[in-house]
């Protein structure tokens, strides 16, 4: 999750709580800003499991991975 910052003063939104946008001496609210799930490619699973297996990744090692990204998605929301 990554925190965006609000400025009720202005109304503004950003994810640098450093923005110049921000009224001086203004309060800053944080807001927890929900990002969309990106799975893993099969290239970045070859870069996690090794690329011993020159035909590519096999259908056991991708199914593995797809139960785990799916997991990590109901426990996270």
């Amino acid at each position: 999750m990554t925190l965006a910052w609000y400025d009720p003063t202005n109304q503004h939104v950003s994810t640098d709580k450093h923005d110049p946008l921000f009224t001086p001496l203004g309060q800053l609210w944080p807001l927890a800003v929900k990002r969309e799930w990106v799975g893993l490619t099969d290239e970045e699973i070859k870069d996690i499991v090794g690329r011993n297996d020159p035909g590519g990744i096999g259908r056991y090692t991708r199914d593995l991975f797809k139960k785990i990204e799916d997991k990590l998605k109901e426990t996270n929301g």
